[in-house]
Protein backbone atom coordinates (compact mmCIF):
# COMPACT_ATOMS: atom_id res chain seq x y z
CA UNK A 1 0.00 0.00 0.00
CA UNK A 2 2.57 2.33 -1.49
CA UNK A 3 0.09 5.53 -0.60
CA UNK A 4 -0.75 4.94 3.02
CA UNK A 5 3.19 4.10 3.83
CA UNK A 6 3.68 7.72 1.96
CA UNK A 7 1.28 9.26 4.31
CA UNK A 8 2.98 7.34 7.40
CA UNK A 9 6.01 8.75 6.27
CA UNK A 10 4.71 12.22 6.26
CA UNK A 11 3.67 12.04 10.14
CA UNK A 12 6.83 10.67 10.41
CA UNK A 13 8.61 14.00 8.80
CA UNK A 14 5.52 16.31 10.47
CA UNK A 15 5.97 15.00 14.32
CA UNK A 16 10.23 14.63 14.14
CA UNK A 17 9.35 10.92 14.10
CA UNK A 18 12.04 7.89 13.06
CA UNK A 19 10.91 6.11 10.41
CA UNK A 20 11.32 2.76 8.30
CA UNK A 21 9.24 1.21 5.52
CA UNK A 22 10.38 -2.24 6.62
CA UNK A 23 8.43 -1.49 9.52
CA UNK A 24 5.40 -2.13 7.50
CA UNK A 25 3.20 -5.63 7.38
CA UNK A 26 -0.65 -6.45 7.27
CA UNK A 27 -2.41 -9.76 7.07
CA UNK A 28 -5.69 -10.54 6.42
CA UNK A 29 -7.69 -12.41 9.00
CA UNK A 30 -11.27 -13.30 9.56
CA UNK A 31 -13.48 -11.87 11.33
CA UNK A 32 -14.26 -13.91 14.25
CA UNK A 33 -10.23 -14.60 14.07
CA UNK A 34 -10.24 -11.08 14.78
CA UNK A 35 -12.61 -11.21 17.60
CA UNK A 36 -11.32 -13.99 19.67
CA UNK A 37 -7.63 -12.32 19.23
CA UNK A 38 -9.38 -9.21 21.22
CA UNK A 39 -11.03 -10.89 23.71
CA UNK A 40 -8.24 -12.96 24.96
CA UNK A 41 -5.82 -9.94 24.22
CA UNK A 42 -7.63 -8.28 26.75
CA UNK A 43 -9.26 -5.23 24.53
CA UNK A 44 -10.50 -2.73 26.97
CA UNK A 45 -13.90 -2.91 25.20
CA UNK A 46 -16.68 -2.97 27.70
CA UNK A 47 -18.82 -5.62 25.34
CA UNK A 48 -15.62 -7.68 26.68
CA UNK A 49 -14.73 -6.58 30.00
CA UNK A 50 -18.19 -8.11 31.00
CA UNK A 51 -16.62 -11.57 30.73
CA UNK A 52 -13.33 -10.54 32.76
CA UNK A 53 -11.00 -7.77 32.91
CA UNK A 54 -7.87 -10.15 32.33
CA UNK A 55 -7.04 -12.37 29.80
CA UNK A 56 -7.27 -15.22 32.46
CA UNK A 57 -10.46 -14.62 33.78
CA UNK A 58 -12.26 -14.02 30.07
CA UNK A 59 -10.50 -17.44 29.20
CA UNK A 60 -12.62 -19.21 31.64
CA UNK A 61 -15.45 -17.47 30.41
CA UNK A 62 -14.70 -18.02 26.91
CA UNK A 63 -17.27 -20.63 26.16
CA UNK A 64 -20.02 -18.74 27.36
CA UNK A 65 -18.48 -15.56 25.48
CA UNK A 66 -18.85 -17.52 21.88
CA UNK A 67 -22.35 -18.80 23.26
CA UNK A 68 -23.76 -14.80 23.55
CA UNK A 69 -25.53 -12.56 21.69
CA UNK A 70 -22.25 -10.42 22.62
CA UNK A 71 -20.18 -12.60 19.99
CA UNK A 72 -22.60 -12.77 17.56
CA UNK A 73 -22.77 -8.72 17.39
CA UNK A 74 -19.19 -8.71 17.53
CA UNK A 75 -18.80 -11.09 14.48
CA UNK A 76 -20.56 -8.60 12.29
CA UNK A 77 -18.05 -5.93 13.20
CA UNK A 78 -14.57 -5.08 10.06
CA UNK A 79 -11.80 -3.91 11.80
CA UNK A 80 -8.05 -4.07 12.24
CA UNK A 81 -5.75 -3.96 15.08
CA UNK A 82 -1.80 -4.88 15.56
CA UNK A 83 -0.43 -7.58 17.00
CA UNK A 84 3.14 -7.52 18.94
CA UNK A 85 6.03 -10.46 18.34
CA UNK A 86 6.05 -9.89 22.17
CA UNK A 87 2.08 -10.72 22.49
CA UNK A 88 2.48 -13.38 20.09
CA UNK A 89 4.46 -15.92 22.12
CA UNK A 90 2.34 -15.03 25.39
CA UNK A 91 -1.00 -16.10 23.71
CA UNK A 92 0.56 -19.24 22.39
CA UNK A 93 1.41 -20.01 26.02
CA UNK A 94 -2.51 -18.90 26.66
CA UNK A 95 -4.22 -20.72 23.94
CA UNK A 96 -2.47 -24.13 25.22
CA UNK A 97 -5.15 -23.62 28.50
CA UNK A 98 -7.95 -23.14 26.00
CA UNK A 99 -10.24 -26.31 26.77
CA UNK A 100 -12.79 -25.51 23.65
CA UNK A 101 -10.93 -27.78 21.06
CA UNK A 102 -12.35 -26.16 17.95
CA UNK A 103 -11.23 -22.73 19.11
CA UNK A 104 -8.01 -23.85 20.53
CA UNK A 105 -7.37 -25.50 17.13
CA UNK A 106 -8.56 -22.13 15.26
CA UNK A 107 -6.04 -20.51 17.02
CA UNK A 108 -2.91 -22.49 16.63
CA UNK A 109 -3.56 -22.54 13.64
CA UNK A 110 -3.72 -18.77 13.12
CA UNK A 111 -0.44 -18.41 15.28
CA UNK A 112 1.25 -21.35 12.34
CA UNK A 113 -0.14 -18.69 9.74
CA UNK A 114 1.68 -15.75 11.00
CA UNK A 115 4.56 -17.33 12.57
CA UNK A 116 6.60 -16.44 9.95
CA UNK A 117 5.84 -12.90 9.49
CA UNK A 118 7.08 -11.88 12.65
CA UNK A 119 10.49 -13.43 10.83
CA UNK A 120 10.63 -9.93 9.60
CA UNK A 121 8.84 -7.42 11.73
CA UNK A 122 8.00 -7.15 15.14
CA UNK A 123 4.67 -5.96 14.66
CA UNK A 124 1.67 -6.66 11.82
CA UNK A 125 -1.53 -4.63 11.27
CA UNK A 126 -4.30 -7.71 11.39
CA UNK A 127 -7.21 -6.82 9.11
CA UNK A 128 -10.76 -8.47 8.43
CA UNK A 129 -11.38 -10.29 5.37
CA UNK A 130 -14.95 -9.59 3.42
CA UNK A 131 -16.49 -9.42 0.16
CA UNK A 132 -18.44 -6.15 0.98
CA UNK A 133 -17.11 -3.66 -0.68
CA UNK A 134 -17.60 -0.66 1.29
CA UNK A 135 -16.48 -2.51 3.87
CA UNK A 136 -13.00 -3.82 1.87
CA UNK A 137 -12.84 0.22 1.12
CA UNK A 138 -12.53 1.53 4.18
CA UNK A 139 -10.38 -1.47 5.07
CA UNK A 140 -7.59 -0.11 2.61
CA UNK A 141 -8.42 3.14 3.28
CA UNK A 142 -8.15 4.28 6.49
CA UNK A 143 -7.98 0.96 9.20
CA UNK A 144 -4.90 0.03 7.74
CA UNK A 145 -3.72 3.56 8.24
CA UNK A 146 -4.70 3.92 11.48
CA UNK A 147 -3.06 0.03 12.09
CA UNK A 148 0.31 1.11 10.77
CA UNK A 149 -0.35 5.38 12.84
CA UNK A 150 0.09 2.81 15.64
CA UNK A 151 3.44 0.68 14.52
CA UNK A 152 4.90 4.40 13.71
CA UNK A 153 4.07 5.06 17.29
CA UNK A 154 5.33 2.38 19.07
CA UNK A 155 8.58 2.33 17.19
CA UNK A 156 9.22 5.75 18.50
CA UNK A 157 8.12 4.58 21.88
CA UNK A 158 5.07 6.86 21.88
CA UNK A 159 2.72 3.99 23.75
CA UNK A 160 0.61 5.03 26.56
CA UNK A 161 -0.71 1.83 27.21
CA UNK A 162 2.88 0.80 28.31
CA UNK A 163 2.28 3.48 31.25
CA UNK A 164 -0.75 2.05 32.28
CA UNK A 165 -3.74 0.33 30.84
CA UNK A 166 -5.88 2.76 31.58
CA UNK A 167 -4.66 5.40 29.39
CA UNK A 168 -5.48 3.16 25.84
CA UNK A 169 -7.53 6.43 25.23
CA UNK A 170 -4.67 8.40 24.85
CA UNK A 171 -3.07 6.01 21.85
CA UNK A 172 -6.43 5.89 20.24
CA UNK A 173 -6.86 9.74 20.51
CA UNK A 174 -4.24 10.69 19.33
CA UNK A 175 -4.12 8.40 16.39
CA UNK A 176 -7.40 9.80 15.66
CA UNK A 177 -6.25 13.01 15.77
CA UNK A 178 -3.14 12.00 13.23
CA UNK A 179 -5.47 10.52 10.36
CA UNK A 180 -7.79 13.70 10.85
CA UNK A 181 -4.49 15.69 10.27
CA UNK A 182 -3.60 14.03 7.14
CA UNK A 183 -6.94 14.38 5.91
CA UNK A 184 -7.16 17.62 6.90
CA UNK A 185 -10.35 17.34 9.13
CA UNK A 186 -9.04 18.90 12.59
CA UNK A 187 -11.72 20.79 11.93
CA UNK A 188 -14.26 17.76 11.98
CA UNK A 189 -13.68 16.39 15.29
CA UNK A 190 -16.64 17.25 17.29
CA UNK A 191 -18.56 16.49 14.21
CA UNK A 192 -17.12 12.76 14.31
CA UNK A 193 -17.48 12.76 18.24
CA UNK A 194 -21.43 13.33 17.67
CA UNK A 195 -21.72 11.00 15.10
CA UNK A 196 -20.12 7.70 16.93
CA UNK A 197 -23.15 5.69 19.21
CA UNK A 198 -20.58 3.23 20.68
CA UNK A 199 -19.69 4.79 23.36
CA UNK A 200 -16.00 2.69 23.01
CA UNK A 201 -15.31 4.39 19.73
CA UNK A 202 -16.67 8.29 21.25
CA UNK A 203 -13.52 8.32 23.90
CA UNK A 204 -11.59 8.19 20.62
CA UNK A 205 -13.16 11.00 19.11
CA UNK A 206 -12.84 13.17 22.90
CA UNK A 207 -8.80 12.67 22.99
CA UNK A 208 -8.60 13.65 19.65
CA UNK A 209 -9.96 16.36 20.45
CA UNK A 210 -7.24 16.69 23.67
CA UNK A 211 -4.91 16.49 21.71
CA UNK A 212 -6.00 18.97 19.12
CA UNK A 213 -5.95 21.44 21.66
CA UNK A 214 -2.55 20.54 23.03
CA UNK A 215 -0.88 21.21 19.77
CA UNK A 216 -2.62 24.35 18.49
CA UNK A 217 -0.14 26.32 17.14
CA UNK A 218 2.74 24.27 17.06
CA UNK A 219 4.57 25.20 13.69
CA UNK A 220 7.41 22.82 13.63
CA UNK A 221 7.98 18.80 14.20
CA UNK A 222 10.26 19.31 17.08
CA UNK A 223 7.76 21.36 19.22
CA UNK A 224 4.73 18.66 17.90
CA UNK A 225 7.18 15.94 19.10
CA UNK A 226 7.89 18.24 22.08
CA UNK A 227 3.72 17.91 23.39
CA UNK A 228 3.72 14.31 23.24
CA UNK A 229 6.95 13.08 25.00
CA UNK A 230 6.12 15.79 27.89
CA UNK A 231 2.92 14.10 28.08
CA UNK A 232 3.92 11.33 28.50
CA UNK A 233 6.62 12.64 30.94
CA UNK A 234 3.52 13.86 33.01
CA UNK A 235 1.59 10.69 32.81
CA UNK A 236 4.70 8.54 33.83
CA UNK A 237 4.87 10.44 37.61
Amino acid sequence: MPRIKSQIKKIAKEFDLKYETKWFAYLWISKRQEILLEYLGNCPDTIYQKYGKTAEHRMKNLDKFINSKDFKECVKRFGGQVLEKKSFEKNKKLFKKIKNKKVKSELFNFHKKIKNKFKKVDQIALLTKTNIKKEKYWLKKYILRHEWIHILLYKNKVNFQKINKKYWTYDEGLNEFLGAYLDGKLNKLEKFRDKENYPFEKKNWIYSIKFRELLKNKKTSKERKEVIFNLIKRLNK
